[in-house]
């Protein structure tokens, strides 16, 4: 293995604001956002989301402190902020994308 050093040795000698970038990169990428977080980080109100969805806005604010939405519910969200809504499923540290019927037969 001549040329290759371990990681242990490379982020031994990164500078500390270096370090640093990379701590705060990798949390970015393993964070969870909730509905609300990703509604404000693009930049709509409760009351533009409503619309989008044709629904009341007090309605809109019980789907985003929810914890137990459906599926479709929460598609439909996922769709007036501009998304998809996907699932994956990990088993014994496989990812298996996760389809739902009405997409399969979409596909075949």
């Amino acid at each position: 293995m001549s040329g290759h050093r371990s990681f242990e040795v490379l982020r031994s000698r990164m500078s500390s604001e270096r370090k640093e970038a990379n701590i705060a990169a990798a949390q970015e990428m393993n964070r969870l956002y909730v509905l609300s977080q990703i509604r404000r980080e693009i930049g709509l109100t409760q009351v533009e989301v409503a619309d989008r969805l044709a629904v009341a806005q007090p309605t809109y604010a019980a789907f985003e402190r929810s914890d137990n939405l459906r599926v479709g519910t929460l598609s439909k969200i996922v769709s007036a902020l501009g998304g998809v809504l996907k699932f994956h499923v990990e088993i014994d540290g496989r990812d298996y994308p996760l389809g739902f019927p009405a997409q399969h037969m979409a596909l075949a």
